[in-house]
């Protein structure tokens, strides 16, 4: 290769991973957060949280008593392990219906 190719493509191999480098920063700068919760056999903690919209909250079975979730976006039927995820669009309340009291408020602002 003559010195002006060899310039050229050290230079294109520059430019190029500059440009991945900043898709590769503004993809992290612009992904969402997470906030999980857990469902016992009797509560759920957290039972209070802030978060932004579009924030995913993750719903985690733990315990041996069976709980179902509703709230904004979710309505999942009763089980005793798993996982759910839903996306904070509003705020409201997500709970249990089998069990009274277990319940979380989140604040979407």
């Amino acid at each position: 290769m003559t010195r002006k190719l060899m310039l050229i493509a050290a230079v294109l191999t520059l430019a190029l991973g500059a440009v991945a480098g900043v898709a590769v920063a503004s993809g992290g700068a612009h992904s969402a957060a997470s906030k999980t919760f857990t469902l016992r056999d009797s509560y759920i903690s957290p039972n209070s949280v802030s978060v932004s919209r579009g924030t995913t909250l993750r719903f985690v079975w733990a315990g041996h008593l069976p709980h179902n979730l509703v709230g904004p976006g979710a309505n999942y039927g009763a089980r005793v392990r798993g996982s759910v995820s839903v996306r904070a669009s509003r705020s409201g309340t997500y709970m249990c219906t089998i069990h009274r009291g277990m319940a979380v408020s989140v604040r979407v602002h």
